[in-house]
């Protein structure tokens, strides 16, 4: 690194280098032997191997801007893939930095490894200090740091409820009677209480019965109808806009063979119930096409395992052009249960693309303007009936 330089490309370098020997430093500490530039296996190498005992692995670091778990989530999937295509005969361990990350930022990333990659070793650090691992033989290298993130609002805390996974999909259900079928694929009936919209929807009747209570007590059913009928929608719609407005894990990916149209491999990775498109390539898929030049998506139930049944595609090299980005459903039961089939491809519906798109910096806005004009128009008019 040239003496002087500050720019921004330097800064990062600078901070990898110090979250990679604050990494070899610990586990030096702790009694570990480390190679910090082995030497590269089949033209790969990993950033470090340590080794103690019984214990031996490839390490892959990844160094975030922000200590937010959003957006350290995704870096960490990315390493541990290049981990694991890198290990060779050891166990990969993928490790995620930061400048500063909040001891709450650092354990939801560590419970996301353990959830989707149940085997997988994981680590976190940053540059004050921080560090907490899981994996065989690494509790030991853990020195956490003082909590002092706020507790959440409860203003917040209810509209997370109201807007949940499976409430998510039961909203679907209760609007698709004004939906045609081929943008959203759900029960399409009406139902006087929840009991019977757990019935149809597929979900317990606990769960339907509280949903049905908050939806009540915001004042979004109507008081007088016959069944359960939404009402005062702009303000929900904006409302669940705005709770849909958070990152969701992805890995940029690349075709191993890139020559030829990529259309039909495409099409292959879409059969079966296990991954749909999502955001502007199933815009497109459904009609609503806006935005052109942005990788298609493609949603899978869980990252990194919904990787492991392709093996025609790789993660990208730094500055390297992805072919399509896979991504993490940021609600799996109702991504995966709303999904319609366009021309014979698996894409998610009208109204999780609308949700997904509004906050995407590639015309995102204007992309969930287009579909609320063209699409939801019926669903906002319900309004009046209320």
């Amino acid at each position: 690194m040239a003496g002087n330089d500050s720019s921004p490309k330097s800064d990062a370098l600078h901070r990898e280098s110090q979250a990679g020997e604050i990494l070899a430093k610990a586990f030096q500490k702790a009694g570990w032997k480390v190679i910090r530039k082995p030497a590269p296996r089949q033209g790969f190498r990993p950033d470090l191997l340590v080794s103690r005992q019984a214990a031996s692995y490839a390490v892959e670091i990844e160094m975030g801007v922000e200590g937010r778990s959003d957006r350290l989530i995704p870096l960490w999937s990315q390493a541990y893939l290049q981990a694991a295509h890198k290990a060779g005969k050891q166990a990969p361990l993928a490790v995620v930095a930061a400048p500063k990350i909040a001891p709450r930022a650092a354990r939801r990333i560590l419970d996301f490894a353990r959830e989707y990659a149940p085997k997988a070793a994981a680590g976190v650090i940053d540059l004050a200090g921080l560090c907490l691992f899981r994996g065989p033989h690494l509790e030991s290298l853990n020195a956490p740091g003082p909590s002092n993130a706020p507790a959440k609002p409860r203003a917040f805390r209810e509209q997370a409820q109201l807007f949940s996974d499976l409430n998510q999909w039961m909203l679907k259900v209760l609007l698709a009677p004004e939906l045609p079928q081929d943008l959203l694929a759900a029960p399409r009936g009406r139902y006087r209480n929840a009991s019977e919209l757990a019935r149809a929807a597929d979900v317990s009747v606990m769960s339907a019965f509280r949903f049905v209570q908050q939806l009540q007590r915001e004042g979004h059913l109507h008081e007088s109808a016959p069944y359960l009928q939404v009402v005062r929608r702009q303000d929900l719609f904006a409302r669940w806009q705005a709770a849909a407005l958070r990152s969701a894990p992805e890995a940029p990916m690349r075709f191993l063979l890139r020559a030829g149209d990529l259309q039909p491999r495409l099409k292959q990775m879409l059969k079966g119930d296990q991954a749909c498109l999502g955001l502007f390539a199933a815009a497109e898929a459904l009609g609503f096409g806006l935005v052109e030049g942005v990788p298609p998506h493609l949603y899978v139930r869980r990252l990194p395992a919904g990787l492991a049944g392709w093996k025609n595609i790789v993660p990208v090299e730094p500055g390297e052009a992805p072919d399509l980005i896979v991504r993490q459903a940021p609600a799996r039961r109702s991504v995966f249960r709303g999904v319609v089939h366009p021309r014979g491809l698996a894409s998610c519906d009208i109204l999780q693309v609308w949700l997904d798109v509004a906050g995407h910096p590639a015309r995102g806005r204007e992309q969930a303007d287009l579909i609320r004009q063209r699409a939801l128009q019926p669903l906002l008019r319900g309004d009046r009936r209320g």
